[in-house]
């Protein structure tokens, strides 16, 4: 009896070792190198989407201070329920007399409005660097960017339903709340906060997260299409990332905010980027397929490095889920979504 409990749990061990290997061989070796969505299309986009060499490391002289760099400043607003704050970075020189394109950033599920430029007494500078040499040195155009709260109280008091009522209702209060807030107080493209000057100037506005605030971007999409022109949705798709299988509709609704909406292919530009070993890479990579594979009226791949298209797909070889590859992802696709002209 004891002879064929050792023989039972020996088999047992050599299955488990089996399942570890192949999985270490998915996440270290084949996942890696997942053949990227192309397309052999004539299109070409009205702007140039250069994409050379994309995912970079952050040089180091970026991530140094710039003399007379952008600044940062803190706004109150109100939304339906209570009230909030946003995180405004002004670039370099700003002038209120000049109207500038815009870039709205969407923190993680531990984020809050501080988690990308900190506050004006306690700035975080990365990111802030980042966006100042890239201006500076003629990379990017000069953009106002900022960042918001998800939530409406702490995230450790958010229960499940409330997150869930979140995702159904932040869409809305980006578009009723946040935008008029900012843009009433500073100098974008949009003539006045009505929902008609905001849909008019969509193509000088951007909407871009990370992790939770990727899946926060794809929404974006669907319900805010015609209020935003660019789309960042950085190591993160729609989907759950342990069980990205089974959510299988998610391509359809993005293609279907298209369709309702009349959009044309030259209409939006989506940059996702995720790491290959991003917790999120799966889910990611499911969404990517179902639009290149079910989608691709609406969803023209560029070709790897080249400017043909409205979506491109990059992944950092060996990068985990981080906050830090998040920033380097955000410097690969603003020069994409805002080249200096």
């Amino acid at each position: 009896m004891k002879e064929r409990l050792k023989k039972a749990l020996k088999n047992i061990l050599k299955v488990c070792a089996v399942i570890l290997a192949a999985a270490l061989l998915e996440v270290f070796f084949v996942r890696p190198f997942h053949h990227l969505p192309k397309t052999d299309s004539d299109f070409t986009a009205s702007r140039d989407y250069s994409l050379e060499n994309a995912i970079e490391p952050i040089p180091d002289e970026y991530l140094q201070p710039v003399e007379n760099g952008g600044r940062i400043e803190e706004l109150n607003y109100k939304t339906e329920t209570t009230e909030k704050r946003a995180i405004i970075y002004l670039p370099p020189g700003y002038d209120e007399n000049k109207k500038y394109d815009i870039i709205y950033f969407q923190g993680g599920a531990n984020s809050t409005e501080t988690s990308y430029f900190g506050t004006p007494k306690k700035p975080k500078p990365k990111l802030i660097n980042v966006l100042d040499n890239l201006i500076i040195k003629g990379k990017i155009k000069p953009v106002i960017a900022v960042c918001a709260n998800f939530y409406n109280k702490s995230r450790s008091d958010t229960d499940i339903t409330e997150l869930s009522n979140l995702y159904q209702s932040y869409s809305r209060e980006v578009r009723t709340c946040l935008i008029p807030a900012v843009e009433s107080v500073y100098s974008t493209y949009a003539e006045s906060v009505s929902d008609e000057d905001i849909v008019a100037s969509r193509e000088h506005r951007g909407f871009g997260g990370y992790s939770m605030g990727a899946a926060i971007t794809w929404n974006m999409f669907i319900n805010n299409l015609d209020c935003f022109y660019y789309y960042m949705p950085n190591c993160g798709g729609l989907q759950n990332p342990y069980v990205p299988h089974l959510s299988t509709n998610l391509g359809e609704r993005l293609n279907n905010a298209v369709e309702s909406m009349g959009y044309t292919t030259d209409d939006y530009f989506i940059y996702s980027a995720v790491g290959t070993l991003d917790i999120t890479y799966n889910s990611t990579k499911c969404l990517i397929t179902n639009l290149y594979k079910d989608y691709d009226k609406n969803f023209i791949f560029t070709q790897d490095n080249t400017k043909n298209g409205n979506i491109t797909f990059k992944r950092s070889l060996f990068k985990l889920h981080s906050f830090d590859n998040a920033i380097t992802n955000f410097y690969n696709a603003l020069p994409a979504l805002f080249p200096a002209e």
